[in-house]
Order: structure tokens, then sequence, then C-alpha cells
């Protein structure tokens, strides 16, 4: 009982702390205007080319908006380690009855209930803008914002073993964008080599690249949050419950090799930058 209040108290203070700041206010407001210009896009193209039916309208707005609260959650969990390291605090902090695990298991609930408050603030306002649009929601991918939070487990969880790894915060920060920037590049690569035809029937002058780039497909479901989110988005919306089950293992089984060697980080760099 004692572990789990412990737990449960580092998460109430680090969602309470990103609560009363400007941080998670400025970055719903970002989503929500990169959501109402998707839309508003969408709407302009239906009366420029006189069409009725969009497909899946709702759906790239939504996922600009989950993709943006991963983000802010990935830096919120990035620092949870490095940034009380290297101001002292985290060594004042573990004089308490707390250790490795608890303080990590702490800063992994907190990442999800932040994730939460994201959506909950951001939600509602999508749904009056599609509202005034008269932009049909399908309940399937209303229903997919709950699995979304495997991926987001995922994340916070790698992020808080770049956190105790890292050392320093603007080392931890400059990983984190590394890695998302890789990650992208490698995603958007293969999304843009899927609209170039082959050179001829007979021979493809870049099939090598586009192996290599579809294998990699297969690793980014381990380490890529946009790949599980877009995986998870679009399976629930297709039902096609084989690949979202798949997805949601992958995401669980990776939340728990991240979580455990963040432990074991923690433990090995200890609590002094």
């Amino acid at each position: 009982m004692l572990k789990q209040h412990t737990v449960r108290r580092i998460a109430t203070q680090q969602s309470r702390d990103t609560l009363f700041g400007w941080g998670i206010y400025i970055m719903t407001t970002i989503a929500v205007g990169a959501a109402a210009l998707l839309i508003f896009n969408s709407v302009r193209f239906v009366g420029e080319s006189s069409l009725n039916i969009l497909a899946q309208p709702f759906l790239v707005p939504l996922q600009v908006v989950l993709s943006l609260a991963m983000l802010f959650v990935a830096v919120e969990s990035t620092l949870a380690i490095a940034r009380p390291r290297e101001q002292g605090s985290l060594q004042i902090l573990f004089f308490a009855p707390i250790d490795e695990t608890l303080f990590i298991g702490g800063n992994f609930l907190a990442g999800l209930i932040i994730y939460s408050l994201f959506v909950a603030l951001t939600l509602p306002i999508l749904f009056l803008l599609c509202w005034a649009t008269n932009f049909f929601i399908p309940l399937q991918l209303l229903w997919a914002i709950i699995p979304t939070l495997f991926a987001v487990a995922a994340t916070v969880a790698f992020c808080l073993f770049v956190s105790a790894a890292a050392p320093s915060a603007r080392a931890a920060v400059l990983i984190l964008v590394a890695g998302i920037l890789v990650l992208l590049g490698l995603q958007s690569a293969y999304s843009a080599l899927l609209s170039v035809p082959p050179t001829s029937r007979f021979y493809d002058a870049l099939l090598f690249i586009r192996t290599i780039l579809a294998n990699l497909q297969t690793v980014l479901a381990w380490l890529s949050p946009f790949r599980m989110l877009d995986v998870i988005l679009k399976a629930s919306l297709n039902n096609d419950w084989l690949a979202l089950l798949r997805q949601l293992g992958i995401s669980l089984a990776a939340t728990i090799i991240w979580l455990f060697t963040a432990v074991r980080m923690l433990r090995r760099r200890g609590v002094l930058s």
C-alpha cells in the first residue's frame, strides 16, 4: 500500500505541475490550430472540387492532435529525471521512502495522465469544429483513442530511459530530438517511395531502397510512437482487429522492456549528475 501511495503521489504531483504550467495550454492551442487548419482545407477542397463526400476527414486532424500530445508527453518524460538530477533535487527526493522502481513508476503514470488531460482539453474543440463543418466522426475512431494509450506508454517508457541515461537535461532533449527526426525521416521516406512508380514493368531502380525501408517499418513498429499511433488508428477505423492486437502487443512488450532498462539505468547512473 505504501508503494502504491508513493507512485500515486509522484504521478499526482507531476500532473499537477503540468496542469498549472503554461506548456500544456500552449501545445493544446497549437494542436487545435493545426486541426482547424486541416479541417478548413478539407472544407475548401470539397467546395472547389464540387465533391459531397470526403473520405475520413476527421482522421488526419485527430492524428495530428494525438501526435502533438505524444510529443508533449515525450518532452515532459525526457526531463523528468535529467532535470531534477542536474538541479540536485533528485538526491533530496531519494531521502524519502522511495526507490528507483517507484520513481520510474510514478513518472510513467504521470505521463499517461498528462496525455489524457491533453486529449480531454482538445477533443471537445475538435467535436465543435466537426459539428460546425458537418463532418462525420466515425465511432471506431473515437474508440481508437483508448488503445493509443499503449503507444503513449511505450513512448513514456523510452523517454524515461533516455532521461535516466543522459548526463544532462540538454543532452536528453537533444537525444530525443535526434531520435524523432530519424524516425520521422524513415517513415516519411517510405511513404514518399510508395508514391514513386517503378521505372518499368521489369525493372525498378529503387527496389533495393524500397526493400530496406519496408523492412525498417517492422522495426519502427517497436520504436516509433508515430508509427504505432498510425497503425492503431487505421486498424481501429478499418476494424482490423488482428493488426490492432498485434500492435498493442508490440507496444506492451516495448513498454515493459524500456521500463526495465530505465530502472536499471537509473540505478547505474545514480541521482547525481
